[in-house]
């Protein structure tokens, strides 16, 4: 399966869609995943810079899958327009796929 994480744009055909950080876990944890696209902002106030104190985002998803050893075999990118979040999650997501020394 391919999951798309994001609030607000629609998925290409052939992803499986969720709108929030826990929906994308939980179908993660299945172990389907093949591949995975996340946004970072998953509401409106977050989009608009000004997310709620405890909110979750595409960076919480990528932390558990560090945390869980989850990662998805064919690989995971993030489409975010948010720089400093894709960043963010793309450092982590990059420390797993890169080759080790």
């Amino acid at each position: 399966m391919k999951l798309w994480l994001d609030d607000i744009r629609q998925p290409l055909i052939g992803f499986h869609w969720v709108k929030t950080a826990d929906e994308a876990i939980e179908v993660l944890k299945t172990g389907a995943v093949e591949y995975a696209s996340l946004d970072h902002d998953l509401s409106i106030s977050a989009t608009l810079g000004v997310p709620k104190p405890d909110e979750k985002t595409g960076y919480t998803v990528v932390c558990w899958m560090e945390e869980n050893s989850v990662w998805p075999p064919k690989g995971v990118d993030v489409h975010s327009l948010n720089p400093a979040g894709k960043a963010r999650m793309l450092a982590v997501i990059r420390s797993h796929y890169s080759p080790h020394a």
